[in-house]
């Protein structure tokens, strides 16, 4: 009887208090480091460190990395349109959320 293939996953395992260096990060999101250099020259994301062999990125900067990769490719965005992009997001949640306290706050 012929041995069934395994199959195998490769990846890296982050936990909430994780630091990622730039080459941790370009392997995790499959991303260039020239690319991760212009997100954070956009302010898409933001590295603690002020040399780039001294950053350090947190288990969010992957998911903000995934969302600005999936809103370059469905959008056509490029960096910029991107950093547009996610600014007003951010403004939008922060603004639902003020909203939520609004309606709590008015509904007793």
């Amino acid at each position: 009887m012929p041995k069934k293939p395994q199959s195998t996953r490769s990846g890296l395992v982050v936990t909430d208090n994780a630091e990622l260096t730039l080459d941790d990060l370009c392997a995790a999101c499959g991303l260039s480091r020239e690319k991760i250099v212009t997100y954070v020259a956009e302010g898409i994301i933001e590295p603690a460190g002020s040399e780039i062999v001294q950053w350090r990125f947190s288990q969010t900067t992957l998911v903000q990395l995934h969302r600005a990769k999936r809103l370059e490719q469905d959008l056509g965005l490029n960096e910029a349109g991107t950093a547009l992009a996610f600014d007003l997001l951010s403004q939008i949640e922060v603004l639902k959320c003020r909203l939520a306290r609004f309606e709590e706050e008015n509904s007793e």
